[in-house]
Parts: structure tokens; sequence; C-alpha cells
């Protein structure tokens, strides 16, 4: 039986492991560009997805602080 959570939990590994990839052809094709803005959009397609599952898209989006 598969619980809410689990099926999160899956659906993030099954996202990370695609950005992983990408990830990983842009740095060997010396694209470096392109894997800062992979990395950011999984940042925010796994905050979406959490917080879609979970009900706080009232939250969204998120605020950062910035770096001092």
């Amino acid at each position: 039986m598969s619980t809410p959570t689990a099926t999160l939990v899956h659906d993030l590994d099954v996202l990370h492991s695609s950005y992983v990839s990408a990830i990983n052809l842009a740095i060997e094709s010396g694209q470096d560009d392109y894997v800062a803005e992979l990395a950011a959009s999984y940042d925010r397609e796994a905050t979406l997805m959490v917080a879609q599952r979970e009900g706080k898209t009232h939250l969204l989006p998120l605020r950062r602080r910035r770096a001092a």
C-alpha cells in the first residue's frame, strides 16, 4: 500500500534523478550557465511539487534571503 508521503518521496526521487542526468550532461558539455539554470529549475519544480501535495501553495512563491 502506498501512502501520500511515500508517493511524494518517490516522485521527488524521479524528478531529482532526471535533473541529475541533465546536469551531468551539461557539465560534461561545459555548459556552466545551463547547469545553473537546471539547478534553479529543479529547486522550483521540487518546491512546487511539495507545496501542491501538502496543500501549501498559498505560501508560494518562497521568499529567499539574499546572501550577505
